[in-house]
């Protein structure tokens, strides 16, 4: 397969997760300012899973675009990938909705954190079905697949302490930051691959 449509068909399906997550978020029942502040714990939630959401599409984007083929187990991984990140409107809804109560915060970390792990799962998966040694070796010299569980199983500890629960999402973000757009390992490769043409 062509991995241009892969990337197609992932990109048509993050923008629906996307619009399906901001359509959540409806218009407030009044006309105050109390009405709108209401809206508040599911606006700052769907801004967290917005950022969230754009930074693993364009790490996934630089992940296929440094991949020398797809084939069979690149395609179910990619789809397990997807699925994973299909979960983020119903955990942020229900995070929102709940003012951060304890186990919709708790079930929101767990999808991103099961998120986090599909995406390395895709990687390797990438990695061993072609042997993009390009890929490998930097990852091999990094550890930011590491510090993302770590980082995300530390969330997921804040997130049953309720005076601390904030933090979970501290760390969440903390987590996106090591690998906003674009991810400088997928990045090199693609800038060493375009000067060697």
């Amino acid at each position: 397969m062509d991995k241009g449509r892969l990337e197609a068909f992932s990109d048509g399906v993050i923008a629906i997760i996307i619009t399906i997550t901001v359509l959540l978020i409806e218009p407030p029942k009044g006309n105050s300012l109390s009405d709108l502040m209401e809206l508040m714990p599911l606006i700052k939630v769907y801004t967290v899973s917005f950022i969230m959401i754009g930074t693993n599409w364009a790490n996934h984007h630089h992940l296929l675009k440094v991949s020398d083929g797809i084939n069979g187990k690149v395609i179910w991984a990619n789809h397990f990938y997807l699925f994973t990140l299909s979960f983020y409107p119903v955990a942020t809804a229900w995070v929102g909705n709940s003012n951060f109560a304890k186990l919709p915060t708790i079930s929101y970390v767990i999808v991103n954190l099961i998120e986090s792990l599909a995406f390395i799962l895709l990687e390797q998966t990438i990695i061993n079905s072609h042997e993009c040694r390009l890929i490998k070796t930097r990852i091999r010299k990094s550890h930011k697949e590491l510090f993302t569980i770590l980082l995300e199983v530390m969330a997921l500890i804040f997130s049953f302490i309720d005076v601390l629960r904030f933090m979970s999402f501290i760390l969440l973000l903390a987590m996106t930051a090591l690998w906003i757009v674009p991810d400088l390992r997928f990045k090199q490769i693609i800038q060493g691959t375009e000067k060697n043409r």
